[in-house]
């Protein structure tokens, strides 16, 4: 069967059924019409697949149907759902219908973003190179009857290092993040290297009739607020349930609970790549409550763990040294109740090089408790008052306990400003206090408050089947509270407790909120489909000599429909009423060269912003804009056009919206060259060999590209889209400080751009002093920002360009990698946000067996070059864009890591470098030695560890690169 559009058979909730009878009887049922209704896209398998399932989900609009027939699916590039409301994605069923992304390009399987009442049900994603399906920013979403498994997941060798390791899998199966509203039911995960089902930085969340088993983490709450676990099953994994807070994240989360679970038999060794919190969970671990607040957990069954039933810490037993002014260390207000352990903690993970320092802690615990094992574990952490008095202020200056009269609902703050004790509610962009606020967890007496206390009730039941009693407590107060020297030493020496009295008692029912679902689709709300004669009639109305912008409404099937070139048949013409325009630091796309092009309707004009507005801020184009970006390599004197890609700003029912659109270049039989319209994207293989001539110096480029993407439509999303820039695929590279440059215009010379854009009108709001608009530095021009030539300052200036254009699109706190803390602005202080000893959030196997981004004099030992010097899927940064490695940047890169930081402008560098910690051998400094020890046995070296010379490295993988003089 081929792909089409049928009648809905989509159940709605009787509201959305009606309106589709309704309009049941207009137009045919197998082409699109120029109305609103439903339709359903069927895709079944074979050779096309990939190809009609990426058109489905580029056409697809409101209260549609993606539906794979029964079968097994080969796609080779991942789906993506961006800005896009009521779209149902389903199966024939969850052993019926297989998406398999083991050949895929794309680390997600399934990436969905910004997109309410998103229906997800009846089918098996399986072996991606990272996530299986990753929702972000989005409400109102439900998984039922998904699966997420990789092959061989219950035949892995247990040394992480080893080929056959399951390590290599993605890290998240079922990965909702930055989300609201969430419903997991009668799902499944197998096989991920981090959590099979994990809900992070998100509220209101169910997860109920679900089943987790041979992960690292079977299930997995971190920074939410109002999230449940109920009656599901965790069996065989690392660790059955993790309920987490952890630091530089968007929300510190509360009031969440785990009721009705079977967690059982979690003895799997833990195979997380190194480097990933996750990468401590002991084997045999049933629960995991990590620095979380108002925690309830009841009536679950608990049994068969090695190691221990539930272990209660805060986080200095990770990382003492945390700098995060916003981070609460400590679990507080944890209730545990009604539930019933057997045979835990029969035979505790003994230490393990390969895991670090904090694989020492289950030792440590057996021989504070005097060689016994316990079912409940508690570190005895608990905070004391500081010295700090400033209440935490948000982004407007106003401490959180009072009103913001600038605040107005949940879109502005979704959670309260405080909570009902007092305890301030951080979001994104709230500003680091500059002091650790936590007295408002203190009475007058300085006592801790008792609602903040750990709760274990009578009603829980202890069973030991195996061990007498003389071996085994209930619990263990274990009196270990750091793992940082000299205060781990003192800990050693105190007495731990099995004292249950002083934690008899209980606190309030955690109260939730109900979530907000079914989700039903505005079908009179969204915008009608073109008919086929209406696309037909505007692009077919192109002029010679004109832009045709009444057919920048539409997507038209060839580029020289829009009207743009003087020659249709080459894009590097003249341009017909364009302003063609370079950058300073341009994205890296697999060496190709580019030409820019800006189109504005007549009569309009682009409106100045900068960073001062925000730090994406490019200039605000209006809407009927068409910026056309062509790519091609350059092979001597020949440049061979492969695409020409087309960023169009449109007017719709909800708001103006960019559409990013593909066109590949091809010959007809007459030697006629010609750009069609290609949804799908494409691979071109291509050659290059030419001088740099913006760098000064002698550079020259060769190699070749087995892989170039042509990206589809919708991948043009993964990088341009985000909440600080216009909806859909908006630009980001058309900042002022990126196009403050000369450009040749004709018999009018070289003028700096953005005056030639004010002088013909085109750009409104340009400051009078051009002096006071910044400039930012050719990356690969020393000196260019005005330094000495390859001094400390001028390499640290350049990098943080390279690192702002190739990344910080992503990198931001509103980006669409804003859950990973990581930030790469060129306007933040080089601190733990910006990478330096930061661990990694959500990296999976990106990290590389490394523990930090970036350790300064230790470029070999960072994430950051590791990733940039990657080609593999679920590795390679950027994600999307390239397939051979930047070799010039990337050695640049090292040289800033090793030689130049710390700068003046860097803060946390102490944090990675030094450090006191387990037994005197020091926590961070072995863990370092350890993972450095493991890169060193590795063999062939790979391209990251060449990058302590000046030259460029072989490109792994696609395609190669070298200089030569």
């Amino acid at each position: 069967m081929s792909y089409r559009s049928l009648s809905r058979e989509r159940l709605y909730p009787i509201l959305a059924v009606l309106l589709a009878l309704l309009s049941a009887g207009c137009g045919s049922k197998n082409s699109a019409s120029s109305t609103a209704k439903a339709q359903t896209y069927t895709i079944c398998p074979g050779e096309n697949a990939t190809t009609e399932s990426l058109i489905a989900f580029f056409d697809a609009r409101e209260g549609d149907t993606i539906r794979f027939c029964e079968g097994h699916f080969d796609l080779s590039t991942g789906l993506i759902v961006n800005g896009k409301n009521g779209i149902t994605i389903e199966g024939a069923g969850i052993n019926k219908t297989y998406l398999s992304f083991a050949s895929s390009d794309s680390s997600e399987g399934i990436n969905i973003s910004h997109a309410d009442g998103i229906v997800m049900r009846g089918f098996t994603v399986q072996d991606t190179p990272g996530n299986a399906i990753r929702v972000y920013r989005s409400q109102y979403v439900t998984f039922s009857g998904v699966r997420a498994l990789w092959s061989g997941y219950d035949q892995c060798n247990d040394d992480p290092e080893a080929e056959d390791s399951c390590s290599h899998h993605g890290a998240y199966g079922l990965y909702p993040v930055e989300s609201r509203h969430v419903l997991i039911e009668d799902s499944e995960a197998f096989g991920a290297s981090d959590a099979g089902i994990y809900v992070g930085q998100t509220s209101d969340v169910i997860v109920r009739n679900t089943r987790a088993e041979f992960n690292v983490a079977g299930f997995e709450f971190e920074n939410t607020y109002r999230a449940v676990f109920e009656d599901n099953i965790a069996t065989n994994n690392t660790g059955g349930f993790l309920i987490f807070d952890l630091p530089g994240l968007s929300q510190y989360g509360e009031k969440n609970i785990v009721r009705r679970n079977k967690a059982y038999r979690n003895n799997h060794e833990n195979f997380a790549p190194i480097g990933n919190i996750v990468g401590i969970v002991p084997r045999g671990t049933g629960m995991l409550v990590l620095s979380t607040d108002n925690l309830e957990i009841y009536d679950n069954d608990i049994y068969d763990h090695d190691t221990l039933g539930i272990a209660v810490a805060n986080y200095a037993l990770a990382d003492a040294n945390e700098p995060d002014p916003k981070y609460d260390f400590y679990p507080e207000g944890i209730h545990i109740h009604g539930n019933r352990f057997r045979d835990n903690s029969l035979n505790p993970a003994e230490p393990s090089v390969d895991r670090g320092a904090a694989s020492l802690l289950p030792l440590l615990l057996r021989i504070k408790n005097l060689g016994r094992s316990a079912h409940i574990v508690w570190d005895g952490a608990e905070d004391s008052p500081n010295d700090c008095t400033s209440f935490p202020v948000d982004q407007d200056g106003i401490p959180l306990n009072e009103p913001n009269p600038n605040e107005h609902g949940e879109e502005d703050r979704y959670e309260p400003r405080v909570n009902e004790f007092g305890r301030p509610n951080y979001q994104r962009n709230d500003p680091d206090p500059s002091c650790k606020y936590n007295a408002w967890k203190f009475d007058e007496a300085g006592a801790l408050k008792p609602e903040l206390g750990l709760f274990i009730a009578e009603d829980n039941t202890f069973e030991n089947t195996q061990l007498s009693t003389a071996f085994m407590t209930d619990f263990l107060n274990a009196n270990i509270t750091t793992s940082a020297l000299p205060q781990l030493l003192f800990d050693l020496l105190k007495p731990a407790s099995t004292n249950l009295a002083p934690h008899r008692g209980a606190l309030p029912p955690v109260e939730l909120r109900p979530l907000k679902l079914p989700y039903v689709p505005d079908l009179d709300g969204a915008d009608a489909r073109p008919t086929e004669a209406e696309v037909s009639k505007a692009c077919s109305a192109v002029k010679s000599g004109q832009v045709n912008f009444a057919a920048a409404k539409y997507n038209c099937p060839r580029l020289e429909q829009y009207g743009l070139f003087a020659d249709p048949g080459d894009p590097t013409s003249q341009a017909i009423g364009g302003v063609p325009y370079e950058l300073n630091t341009a994205l890296f796309s697999d060496y190709a060269v580019k030409h820019r092009i800006l189109f504005l309707p007549p009569g309009s004009a682009a409106r100045y912003l900068d960073h001062a507005d925000k730090v994406t801020a490019t200039l605000d184009f209006p809407v009927g804009t068409i910026i056309a970006k062509t790519f091609g390599f350059q092979d001597g004197e020949t440049e061979n056009v492969i695409e020409t890609r087309l960023l169009i700003r449109r007017e719709t029912s909800k708001g103006s919206s960019w559409v990013g659109l593909p066109y590949l270049w091809k010959t007809d039989s007459t030697g006629k060259r010609y750009a069609e319209l290609k949804i799908e994207g494409a691979k071109v293989a291509a050659k290059y060999d030419y001088a740099d001539l913006d760098t000064q110096v002698d550079a020259h480029y060769s190699g070749t590209v087995e892989g170039y993407t042509v990206p589809a439509a919708l991948s043009c999303l993964s990088c341009h889209a985000g909440d600080d820039r216009d909806p859909g695929a908006a630009p980001i590279g058309p900042k002022p400080r990126n196009l403050n440059r000369d450009h040749v215009y004709g018999s009018e010379g070289s003028v700096n751009q953005l005056q030639y854009l004010q002088l013909h009108g085109l750009l409104t709001g340009l400051p009078e002093d051009l002096a006071s608009v910044e400039k930012m530095p050719r990356w690969n021009v020393p000196g260019d920002a005005g330094d000495a030539p390859n001094s400390d300052t001028d390499i640290h200036h350049r990098v943080r360009a390279y690192l702002e254009v190739n990344c910080m699109h992503c990198h931001n706190p509103a980006g669409p990698a804003s859950n990973s803390g990581l930030f790469l602005d060129s306007y933040r202080t080089v601190n733990v946000q910006y990478g330096i000893c930061k661990r990694p959030v959500a990296a999976g196997k990106g990290s590389g067996g490394r523990l930090y981004d970036i350790i300064p004099g230790d470029a070999n030992g960072s994430i950051l070059p590791y990733r940039l010097g990657s080609t593999e899927a679920g590795v390679r940064m950027p994600p999307i864009a390239r397939s051979v490695v930047h070799g010039e940047a990337v050695n640049l890169i090292t040289t800033w890591i090793n030689e130049v930081l710390p700068t003046e402008d860097t803060e946390d560098a102490e944090g990675c470098t030094s450090g006191d910690g387990l037994l005197g051998l020091g926590v961070l400094g072995l863990e370092q030695a350890l993972a450095q020890a493991r890169r060193s046995q590795q063999a062939p070296a790979s391209s990251a560890d060449q990058r302590r010379s000046r030259t460029a490295p072989t490109a792994v993988g696609a395609g190669t690169s070298k200089r030569k003089s």
